[in-house]
């Protein structure tokens, strides 16, 4: 498992994806998924446009009848989107199909489907990353007689070719499936074991499970994973989430007058004099060139310079990327830096850099696993990244995703990142700081977290401010009046509050209401306490707008100043009242008898 040429394995991605989405419409008339399908894939599309994605998508219909649309003349294909990256126009035609857009065939073929597939890829004139069919249709429904062995041989082509078929099965209930699809489904797995496709009625998963299959699926790194010596597996790194703030686009410049995009150039200059006899001779700017820049850092009052390879070499003196284990430890160790530095990643057997390692790494998941130990281990993802500190936890279906083995790489902080903090209380609060709790208050608390529980899942939270940003967008690109809704799933449910008893839920977080006033503090109240900072106050203008209900008449910090002038006991806190409250507090604290 270890050689010169596995350890030299450098990976390289070049080019973007290509997706082809094949809807069937035989027979439509009949078991119409067809509507189905379309929403799903127009919701696919539009979620690329909203990322700004550069895959390249394309979208027919087949078992028709026409081919006016084809660009290789093939009757059971209607090509609706060619394959490019989505623009608003493909999607508006997307969109505007009917069922009545397009007729019916009147006998089903697929092999002249796959072979129109084959021919788009092929011109292509973008260099495709990967190639990738997707077909929406039933699995019942099979082509004519003597179109099921060329429907095969074209499958078995394009597998050959490096190009996968991925199935969605869309149905509202479960059927018997033709035997052709049996054979199919065993070309498109490559010979191996196959799973066949679960009926999927529901749009919302159908778009989400495209997505899936859509998705580029690279890797942070891939990486020799250094178990002991002489013995290395090789490994893929991942990253499941994003970035906060990821999701958003960059601003773009436009020039006032032409609309056109402004992009900004930065170009490092030196001032140089040149050596003449003329005493007018005038400093000149030329181009500074990367070799000649230096770097600096202050030490001990004095500016220590590095040139550009010196300071390559103290950035990364650790060497190529790399994955070295270091030990194990029982797993309760991470129960708290599992939540540490940032977001960590995921790490996945990769079978094609070293052979054997997935059933290595499946013995290592097993092993720490059923010992209940994590791996500890040092990473280092790129030749331009410090090394790090991580742990190798053992997962299973990390966000609901069908993966049986992997592990979460967990970051664990250095020495240097520890803050020595001192988070005793004061002397002066150790007595304060004890608090009685009440039998009724803890029994309200529990049927608080009864009341409030819920089954947690990865997708139920979408991001409110960017949905009511991507639809207010899309409601000005496509003309629309209104913009489409959406249920916002991080606004609590008054009706969950409905068993929770009134009087001592106030007791404990105060009353319902906009603003909750303050309790007092003991430090206001007492007479060795600060006392508030007032000017004086014209007593007898006050009397007179209170009797005629003018005291809206003074400004807030006029307001504030009352309050803090009559020296009312147990006056909360007046930070954060808006200008009625103020009003309301004179009214009642200051009213005349």
């Amino acid at each position: 498992m270890d050689s010169e040429d596995e350890i030299d394995f450098q990976p390289s991605w070049r080019g973007v994806p290509g997706i082809i989405i094949l809807i069937n419409v035989y027979e439509n008339s009949k078991h119409n998924i067809f509507e189905t399908a379309h929403v799903a894939t127009c919701r696919l599309i539009k979620q690329h446009m909203r990322t700004s994605s550069s895959h390249n998508i394309a979208v027919c219909l087949y078992g028709t009848e026409e081919s006016s649309t084809s660009k290789f003349d093939v009757t059971p294909v209607k090509e609706t989107i060619p394959l490019s990256v989505p623009t608003l126009y493909d999607y508006k035609k997307l969109k505007s199909l009917t069922p009545t857009s397009f007729t019916e065939a009147k006998e089903f073929k697929l092999s002249d489907v796959l072979w129109h597939s084959s021919k788009m890829f092929a011109n292509c004139k973008k260099q495709l990353s990967s190639r990738s069919i997707i077909m929406l249709t039933r699995l019942d429904i099979a082509p004519v007689a003597v179109d099921q062995k060329p429907t095969l041989n074209r499958a078995s082509d394009l597998i050959d070719s490096n190009i996968d078929i991925k199935i969605t099965n869309i149905s509202d209930h479960e059927y018997a499936i033709d035997p052709f699809y049996e054979k199919f489904l065993k070309i498109a797995n490559r010979g191996m074991d196959y799973v066949v496709p679960k009926p999927i009625g529901n749009s919302t998963e159908i778009e989400k499970l495209m997505h899936q299959e859509s998705h580029r699926h690279l890797a942070v790194a891939k990486l020799n994973f250094e178990i002991c010596k002489d013995f290395n597996i090789g490994v893929s790194v991942y990253t499941l989430l994003k970035r906060p703030g990821q999701n958003y686009k960059k601003n773009v410049y436009l020039d006032r007058e032409s609309n056109a995009v402004v992009t900004s150039v930065t170009k490092t200059m030196k001032v140089t004099v040149e050596s003449t006899d003329d005493e007018n001779s005038q400093p000149k700017e030329v181009p500074l060139i990367k070799s000649e820049l230096l770097y600096y850092q202050e030490f001990g009052g004095e500016r220590i310079e590095f040139t550009d390879e010196e300071m390559k070499a103290i950035k990364n003196p650790f060497g190529p990327p790399m994955m070295k284990l270091l030990g194990f430890k029982p797993a309760r160790v991470i129960c708290k830096e599992k939540w540490y530095l940032k977001m960590g990643y995921f790490l996945f057997p990769h079978e094609k850099s070293i052979e054997g390692s997935i059933v290595a790494f499946k013995a290592l998941h097993k092993a720490c696993t059923d010992m209940e130990m994590v791996a500890i281990c040092i990473l280092c993802t790129r030749v331009n990244s410090k090394p790090i500190v991580v742990a190798l936890c053992p997962s299973v279906r990390p966000l609901n995703l069908d993966i049986d083995v992997g592990f979460d790489i967990i970051h664990f902080p250095f020495v240097e990142s520890v803050r020595d903090l001192n988070l005793n209380d004061d002397d002066d609060n150790e007595e304060n700081s004890v608090v009685c709790i009440e039998d009724a208050h803890k029994t309200l608390m529990k049927d608080i977290l009864n009341e409030l529980k819920i089954e947690y899942k990865p997708d139920m939270f979408e991001d409110p401010k960017l949905q009511s940003k991507y639809r207010a967008i899309e409601a000005n690109a496509l003309d629309e009046e209104d913009c489409e809704p959406f249920n916002d799933t991080t606004i609590a449910n008054p009706e969950r509050f409905e068993n929770i008893r009134d009087d001592l839920f106030e007791e404990l977080f105060g009353p319902f209401s906009e603003i909750a006033l303050k309790r007092p503090s003991d430090k206001l109240s007492s007479s060795s306490g600060k006392k508030q900072k007032v000017d004086n106050i014209d007593e007898d203008l006050l009397n007179l707008r209170l009797k005629n209900k003018k005291v809206n008449d003074y400004s807030v910090p006029q307001l504030k100043q009352i309050l803090h002038f009559k020296d009312i006991k147990g006056l909360p806190g007046l930070t954060g009242y808006r200008k009625k409250e103020l009003v309301d507090l004179v009214y009642e604290h200051c009213s005349l008898n």
